[in-house]
């Protein structure tokens, strides 16, 4: 069964906004933080045009640059054009992975004196 679609009016915004919101008591479904009540965003899938839920401004933005960057240079028929959640789930799954069975290897560009990564050297412009 699907669910029939409805497309908003620019002027309904504010008030589906604030409905969907309160419906989330005001917390953010990424961060978990108390949405300020300024900094709703209506976030919608860019794709298809559905409106998903509100989030705090930060997480509306960052879900936009995490895809715009893991979409970067990748081709066509990548999994992270054809399944972007899957890709999502699957980076998710690998950092986690690593993170509690470090390989024991360092490397170079890490400064095991400051715990930091070192800055890059870049070639000057002459």
């Amino acid at each position: 069964m699907t669910t029939p679609h409805r497309q908003l009016k620019t002027g309904e915004i504010p008030n589906v906004r604030k409905q969907m919101s309160l419906r989330q008591q005001y917390t953010c479904p990424i961060c978990s933080s108390s949405i300020a009540h300024g900094m709703v965003a209506l976030d919608h899938c860019h794709r298809t045009g559905h409106v998903r839920a509100t989030l705090c401004g930060l997480c509306n933005r960052n879900e936009g640059k995490v895809m715009k960057a893991a979409r970067y240079m990748a081709p066509k028929g990548h999994p992270v054009w054809e399944d972007p959640i899957q890709w999502l789930r699957s980076l998710a799954d690998y950092l986690e992975h690593h993170s509690k069975n470090p390989s024991g290897i360092i490397h170079p560009s890490f400064d095991l004196a400051t715990g930091r990564q070192k800055p890059v050297k870049r070639n000057k412009k002459r």
